[in-house]
C-alpha cells in the first residue's frame, strides 16, 4: 500500500471514529445492540478501519467454505468470527500466506478462528500438543 492510500486510510478511519465519538450514548447502545455486539467492541471495530477482517472470507475461499452461505444460515456465528478476525494481531501475516497461497498449510497456527474455521469443514480437532 502506498502512502497516499495509507494516507485516505488514515482520514477515513478518523472521519468514522468522530461519527461514532458524535452518537449519544443511547445511539451507541442501539446501534452496538442492532449489530449483535458490546459497546466497547463497536468502539474497537470502528479504530481498527474498515479493512480489518477482510481477510475471514478470502480464507474462507480458499479452505473451500462459503462465507455467504454460513452467513445466510448461521448469522451470529459469521459475525463472532468477523469481529475475531477484525480484532486478530496477525491479519498482516494472514493477508501475506493469502497473497502467497500458503494460508491453507499455515492459518492453523496463528488463526484465532482456526478451530471454529476446521469444524465448519467437518474436520476433527486437532491437538496441537502431539503434533
Amino acid at each position: 500500500m502506498g502512502l497516499a492510500e495509507t494516507i485516505r486510510q488514515w482520514h477515513s478511519n478518523r472521519a468514522r471514529a468522530h461519527e461514532l465519538d458524535a452518537l449519544g450514548p443511547d445511539q451507541r447502545e442501539a446501534l452496538a445492540r442492532d449489530i449483535g455486539v458490546a459497546e466497547d467492541v463497536v468502539v474497537r471495530l470502528v479504530a481498527r478501519g474498515a479493512q480489518a477482517g477482510k481477510e475471514l472470507p478470502r480464507l474462507m475461499q480458499v479452505l473451500s467454505l462459503d462465507p455467504e452461505g454460513i452467513r445466510h444460515e448461521r448469522a451470529a456465528l459469521m459475525r463472532d468470527m468477523s469481529v475475531t478476525c477484525s480484532e486478530c494481531a496477525v491479519a498482516a501475516r494472514c493477508r501475506r500466506d493469502l497473497d502467497q497461497g500458503q494460508a491453507s498449510l499455515t492459518y492453523r497456527g496463528y488463526c484465532p478462528n482456526a478451530e471454529t474455521l476446521r469444524e465448519l469443514r467437518g474436520e476433527r480437532p486437532v491437538d496441537l500438543r502431539f503434533s
